[in-house]
């Protein structure tokens, strides 16, 4: 069975309404999802290349972890939720820290309108790829990739990113860049 996802306004609030996420995509409504940037003490940003049998962007990588905000949940519940979800990790081991929000809207086909609020958090956590449960039918590997080389990723100077995702991580290359406490600050020891 598919979540069941607040609907919400134009301007991000929850208008009572709760759809299925299929029908949220079909009709176009509006919905929020969460993005998180897990960064490693070798800085180095986690991506997770898209599975082939994926609708939208198969074969590009995206970002470490993304989501769905359930009906009735927050989104900070929602990321650690996710995080547990995707990567097997206890989000009790985790701290997350909110960085923006923004909205995008990317019309896929007529059957699938992405009309998103997005809430982006990063965390550090020094972890093993190999050691990362995650869904073979939506991912085909997780890595760490450089902060130089996900820069390059999402500048255009690589076609492996999922375009959806090169304003945003653009968005955070510059706020890393600018904090460069994110990139250098220890990271928690995560032991499997």
């Amino acid at each position: 069975m598919s979540d069941l996802i607040d609907v919400l306004s134009a301007s991000g609030l929850r208008t009572g309404e709760i759809l299925p996420r299929a029908e949220i995509h079909r009709l176009g409504k509006y919905h929020r999802a969460v993005h998180l940037y897990l960064l490693n003490s070798n800085k180095e940003v986690l991506l997770q290349r898209r599975a082939l049998t994926v609708d939208h962007f198969p074969g590009f990588f995206g970002i470490s972890v993304t989501g769905h905000v359930r009906a009735g949940e927050c989104s900070s519940d929602c990321v650690r939720r996710e995080v547990e979800e995707e990567l097997g990790i206890k989000s009790s081991q985790l701290q997350f820290d909110f960085l923006f929000s923004f909205f995008q809207e990317a019309i896929l086909n007529e059957t699938y309108i992405d009309r998103q609020f997005h809430d982006v958090y990063v965390t550090r956590a020094d972890i093993q790829p190999e050691s990362i449960q995650f869904d073979r039918s939506e991912v085909s590997e997780v890595k760490f990739v450089p902060f130089e080389r996900f820069r390059a990723m999402a500048l255009g100077e690589s076609a492996d990113l999922a375009p959806v995702y090169a304003h945003e991580c653009q968005d955070l290359v510059y706020f890393l860049s600018a904090n460069r406490f994110y990139l250098f600050a220890d990271s928690t020891s995560l032991q499997s």
